[in-house]
Formats: C-alpha cells, sequence, structure tokens
C-alpha cells in the first residue's frame, strides 16, 4: 500500500523509457520503437524484502501506464541493428507503421500531462543515447521544446552511485554496467525480451526496484531538466515537415559559409573576365584594339604606295 504522506522528494512519476533505432549514433539513427511505463514513486517505497545471493525478480507494479509503439524511420536499418531488434525498414512498413511526426509528440505530451507532476524520465545510458536520440527527432520537427516541462536521468550515474554507497571494502566495483549484466548480476538470470523496448523497460525496472528509496532519493538529488538534453546529430527534415525558422536560418548561414570558402573568401566572381572600366561591357572592349589594328595596316600600305612609287621618280 502506498504512504498517506509522500516522500519529500519532488519527482511525483518516474517513467522508465527505452527506444530502439536503426544503428548507432555515428549513422545519424532514427526511432523504429519506443516504450514509456510510468510508476508512481508510491509504488517503489515498500518494496519487499529480498534474502539470499540470488533473490527472484520483483513483479511489476500492479498501477501503471505503458505506451509502446513501432515506428517507420524512413531509411533503412543496419543489419546488426536489424539482428538484434527483429525489426527492418521493410518489416515496419509491411505493417503500415507511421514515421515520427507530431502526431506522435502529441500523444507523448499526453501520456505524460496524465501523470502525477512532476515527471521524470529514466533511461539506461540515457544520456548518451535515448535522450539526445529522442530529443533529435524533436528537433527534427522543429518541437525540440515539447518536453522541456519535464525532467530525465541516466540509470547507470543512480546505479553506480548506488552500488558504491552499498559495496564494502573488500569488495571490487562491478565489471559492467550494461543492463543485462546488472540484471543477471542482481537476479541470476539474463533478462527476458532484450533489445525490445518493452523488454528492456521492465529490465530497467526491475533493477531499480533493487534499492528502490535509494534510487528515489538520488533521483531526486540529480535529475535535471530535459530542456537541457542536446540533440544527438542535426538533420535537414524529410519532405512534408517544417523545421522552426532558426534551422533554416542555420542551414543558410551554413549555405552562405560554404559560398565563401569556394570563392576564396572573395567577393567577386573568378568567372568574370576584369573590365576596362565601370560600365564598360566586353564587346566595347574589343573595338581599342581592332581599331588600333586598322591603323596600322592602313600606315603600311601607305608606306609600300610610296616605296614603290620611289624609282619613277
Amino acid at each position: 500500500m502506498c504512504s498517506q504522506t509522500l516522500p519529500p522528494g519532488p519527482m511525483q512519476t518516474l517513467i522508465f523509457l527505452d527506444l530502439e533505432a536503426t544503428g548507432l549514433p555515428f549513422s545519424q539513427p532514427k526511432i523504429t520503437e519506443l516504450c514509456l511505463l510510468a510508476v508512481h514513486r508510491c509504488a517503489l517505497e515498500s518494496p519487499p524484502t529480498h534474502q539470499g545471493p540470488s533473490p527472484t525478480v520483483p513483479p511489476p507494479p500492479r498501477v501503471v501506464d505503458k505506451l509502446s509503439l513501432c515506428v517507420a524511420p524512413g531509411k533503412a536499418c543496419s543489419p546488426a541493428a536489424s539482428e538484434i531488434t527483429g525489426l527492418s525498414t521493410t518489416v515496419l512498413a509491411a505493417h503500415g507503421r507511421q514515421r515520427f511526426n507530431a502526431d506522435l509528440v502529441n500523444l507523448l505530451q499526453a501520456f505524460l500531462q496524465r501523470q502525477p507532476q512532476p515527471w521524470c524520465l529514466v533511461a539506461h545510458n540515457g544520456d548518451r543515447y535515448d535522450f539526445p536520440l529522442l530529443q533529435a527527432e524533436l528537433a527534427v520537427l522543429g518541437l525540440a521544446s515539447a518536453l522541456d516541462g519535464g525532467f530525465c536521468v541516466d540509470s547507470i550515474a543512480a546505479l553506480k552511485a548506488l552500488e558504491q554507497a552499498g559495496r564494502s571494502p573488500e569488495q571490487g566495483p562491478w565489471k559492467s554496467y550494461s543492463l543485462g549484466s546488472i540484471y543477471t548480476r542482481l537476479y541470476g538470470q539474463a533478462p527476458p525480451d532484450s533489445h525490445r523496448a518493452e523488454g528492456d523497460v521492465l529490465a530497467l525496472l526491475s533493477i531499480c526496484q533493487w534499492r528502490p528509496k535509494a534510487l528515489l532519493q538520488w533521483v531526486d538529488a540529480h535529475a535535471r531538466p530535459f530542456g537541457t538534453i542536446k540533440p544527438m546529430y542535426r538533420a535537414t527534415a524529410p519532405t512534408g515537415i517544417n523545421t522552426s525558422s532558426s534551422a533554416t536560418a542555420t542551414t543558410l548561414l551554413a549555405r552562405g559559409r560554404d559560398t565563401s570558402s569556394n570563392l576564396g573568401g572573395s567577393r567577386r566572381p573568378k568567372v568574370l573576365p576584369p573590365m576596362k572600366g565601370p560600365g564598360s561591357s566586353p564587346r566595347e572592349g574589343l573595338l581599342a584594339p581592332l581599331s588600333l589594328l586598322a591603323l596600322l595596316t592602313v600606315a603600311l600600305a601607305t608606306l609600300y604606295g610610296l616605296s614603290l612609287a620611289a624609282p619613277e621618280q
């Protein structure tokens, strides 16, 4: 049962998030699947007590809100990403999945607005992957501020802090902080449905149920506004999607810089021939040489005629 008096921490809802995508960050990935699982903090206040080296996996709270969607990425998935997620552009298109668009953003906002405020996104390796990727998708649509009302934390940072705080001096640090490694270390088995957005979200929730009260305290102290997250990359919006005016201005500025560099920093085009005067044209520039040539011809002809007439005189 939830206590009637909430803890002093400000975060009322933890929203566990996982994204699957077309590839690694260097390939400018696009989201292919996302899942959000919203849990009120009172569901984590009174966890069951675990005993023994390999406790059983705690069941998820009874009261949760879940949003799970597959998304058409609009670009090819890398073979490695398709292999581990089971998703490909062809499969998603065959099932009629839609792109990451303004309707999906509205759906996200509606889902988040239903949660007790303030809410905080929790993602494993979120600072380096999930949060910047989500922000990049929003930025492409010109909606980078759509989730500015919320907060976010990276569960890797949280679990590192909790593990170090509860470690005895003779124990060494964990060798790996991957989701699967932590889950196996805590519960003695591999997490089910890995690399599926919903499966990874449930595994992350189970890990965070390991020391939930300490986790809540850490989240309250370290959550940061989602608006501080920088997009993973900046890309041109697909056809039919309006970008913000600032993005358009940035693109035009970049094009201007490219043109300037191609001209060697000079404002005068290299392809135009030099002019004699400010108002002269190429045709006018040829008249002077032609006139001089005509005068020389007449002079030579006159001299030649005089040379022929000289013996007779």
